[in-house]
This record gives C-alpha cells, structure tokens and sequence, in this order.
C-alpha cells in the first residue's frame, strides 16, 4: 500500500485473555497485531466465500428454474466478437 495513512482500532480485554494471547504470539513468533490483523483477514475471507458460494448457488436454482438464461462459450464468443 502506498497510502500512509494509517486507521487505530482499539479492543478491549480480560487482562487473562491478554496474557493468553501475548503466551500464544510468542510461541508463534509472531505480534499480537501480525495475530488479529491475520486472524481477522482469514475470517473475512471466509464470509466472503460463504457470501460467493450462496450467491452462485441462488444462480444455478434460477438457472435450474429458467429464470436465468445461459449461453454456451461458443454463442458468448459470439456475442463478444
């Protein structure tokens, strides 16, 4: 990222679970800010493939219903060239 800017979040914890995880960092080798930064982006990354996967199943009902039209890759190149 080029941007400079940088956003602050703050979060609040049990003094034990701050201990428990600053424990687990370090056994990991890793700081606690590499832990929730990677930990949050795995977690986003798997609602947005349940968000996908939900998405392209509602496609494939309509298209088993006949409500959405498809086109073979020969008919697509077609209409593209």
């Amino acid at each position: 990222m080029t941007n400079s800017h940088k956003s602050r979040l703050t979060l609040d914890m049990d003094s034990e679970e701050h201990a428990y995880l600053k424990m687990a960092c370090a056994k990991l080798g890793i700081s606690m800010r590499q832990f929730m930064l990677l930990a949050t982006f795995e977690k986003m990354e798997k609602i947005e493939d349940d968000w996908l996967a939900e998405k392209a199943h509602e496609t494939l009902r309509r298209i088993a219903a006949g409500e959405e039209k498809t086109l073979s890759w020969k008919k697509a190149r077609e209409h593209l060239l």
